[in-house]
């Protein structure tokens, strides 16, 4: 039936202008059938309010461009990734150390980068630092073909490390920009599931490239990077000319740089829910540094082709394709338990890595690990923005890759060490951390998401008092009647509570984070 009006409610942490200790009921009209939930989940509503409207600039369009962009950067990434190590052993001749060092220089640029670039998204915006950023990549990517002295390849490594610390922040607070909550993790799922698909797509497209290189020597491999570098290049040009951000995102950005607004304090924003999210980040990603180091020598040490190893990277990326569908799960149930169910799993199929020599059993683990990640990242990505201030989400994204990335930088660098001395138990040992970092943040965590869904029910029963008030005061329109009792008062002093009461609960708001 037809309803009588669409509702939004806003919190002082999403208010683009914030009044503490209020909420704004704002009624719109609905001309038809109403298809929307309560947050908001059409072009233009949300808890947000500035979301753009309606077409090629609407919310979901805009979500499909920057997929598209991350499906063919992710495309190129995956084609030259796994060449990449096999290329410097082989044809520049470098040590196992010196492999290590390469892999490193990526994440000391996105590790000294990622919080500076995400900051700097705040002001300037989100898409010049994304199309700045993949230009920066593409550019490396292509200077591959340039040299085969390997240290060389450690200035290259670091610019698209550069490179990806201006896109990663950037793109994760874009797409926290123009979704509402309700929407937000199925939102970072569809742009796992392009990455991923991406991934998949690389490693199929390189082989073929590889073969019309010649099948060995310098030129296989250099036909793989170009493709990656042109690949990257498409997806900026489309960026440039299609993504379109927030109109009020951008007038803030204005406002923000004509009156020299600086950023709160880290002791501030990081709050404890943040920092818990940190301590996953870091005994997260020191297995991937190891990974990108050890992976493909692991298995040709093993007896592994070079065929293999991309089908390796096929079966873990392959499930990852289905992301969307853990991102719609997390908006609907609970993104705590998602999170650690999904990191849990990841981190079994990292000792098992480490402690078994079967290859079919690493295809096998790349699958499940591969299913977990698509159930967990969504649910933590949404979870990491629903706790971050509105205002400086590009700012946390950029702290959180500034630590998965440094936490990488260290699995670089120790890696070849500890396999020289444990071998392949190296790669489980990263398994081992990351569930002791998911013991340290749990509580907090597990906290955290009971304070929201209890934050959650009292603006639901505030929305539910200021609904029926408003369809009383549209009958009294109809009726020629007044509104008895003054029942507004009422639906304003109930909503008034619900702010003080969600307020009073919000380490953000006892942190004085806007």
């Amino acid at each position: 039936m037809p309803d009588r009006g669409r509702f939004f409610l806003t919190t002082p942490r999403d208010e683009v202008e914030p009044s503490v200790g209020t909420y704004a009921v704002v009624a719109s009209p609905a001309g038809g059938q109403d298809g929307g939930s309560a947050f908001g989940s059409r072009p233009g509503s949300g808890p947000q309010g500035y979301m753009p409207k309606g077409g090629l600039y609407g919310h979901r369009a805009q979500l499909a461009v920057v997929c598209a962009a991350s499906f063919v950067v992710w495309a190129g990434f995956g084609a030259v990734l796994p060449y990449l190590p096999v290329f410097l052993r082989e044809q520049a001749h470098a040590s196992l150390f010196t492999v290590g060092v390469v892999a490193a220089a990526f994440y000391v640029g996105t590790f000294l980068f990622a919080a500076p670039f995400g900051r700097l998204s705040d002001i300037v915006g989100r898409k010049p630092m994304m199309v700045m950023g993949v230009c920066l990549y593409s550019l490396a990517t292509a200077l591959f073909v340039s040299t085969t002295n390997p240290y060389w390849f450690v200035v290259f490594r670091l610019l698209e490390g550069m490179g990806a610390a201006a896109v990663t922040p950037a793109g994760q607070a874009f797409i926290a920009d123009i979704t509402p909550d309700s929407e937000r993790s199925q939102a970072y799922g569809w742009l796992t599931t392009a990455q991923f698909g991406g991934l998949v797509a690389g490693p199929a497209l390189a082989w073929p490239l590889y073969e019309l290189g010649g099948g060995s020597g310098p030129w296989a491999f250099y036909a793989v990077f170009i493709f990656g570098s042109v690949l990257s290049a498409l997806s900026a040009l489309s960026l440039l000319v299609v993504l379109r951000e927030p109109t009020e995102r951008r007038r803030m950005a204005r406002a923000r740089r004509a009156e020299g607004e600086r950023r709160p304090p880290l002791r501030k924003l990081v709050t404890r829910p943040i920092g818990a999210f940190l301590i996953v980040a870091v005994t997260g990603h020191f297995a991937m540094g190891s990974w990108e180091v050890l992976w493909s020598i692991w298995l040709r040490e093993l007896g592994a082709s070079v065929q293999f190893i991309g089908v390796t990277w096929i079966a873990f990326s392959f499930p990852m394709l289905l992301a969307f569908l853990g991102g719609r799960l997390a908006d609907r149930y609970s993104r705590f338990r998602l999170m650690f169910i999904g990191y849990g799993i990841s981190a079994v199929a990292w000792i098992v890595y480490g402690v078994t020599r079967s290859l079919t059993l690493f295809v096998i683990f790349n699958v499940v690990e591969g299913m977990a990640i698509a159930l967990s990242y969504p649910a933590k990505q949404g979870f990491l923005v629903q706790v971050a201030p509105k205002r400086w989400i590009g700012s946390i994204t950029g702290l959180e890759q500034s630590a998965m990335q440094g936490a990488a930088l260290v699995g670089t660098l120790v890696s070849p060490l500890l396999f020289g001395l444990i071998s392949g138990y190296a790669i489980g040992l990263g398994g081992v951390l990351l569930l002791g970092g998911l013991a340290i943040s749990a509580p907090t965590l597990r906290r955290e998401w009971r304070r929201l869904k209890e934050e959650e029910g009292v603006l639901s029963f505030a929305e539910t008092e200021a609904i029926a008030e408003t369809s009383w005061e549209a009958q009294s329109v109809a009726g020629g009647r007044e509104d008895p009792g003054g029942s507004a008062a009422m639906v304003e002093a109930t909503v008034a509570g619900a702010s003080t009461a969600a307020g009073k609960a919000s380490p953000t708001a006892e942190a004085g984070v806007p």
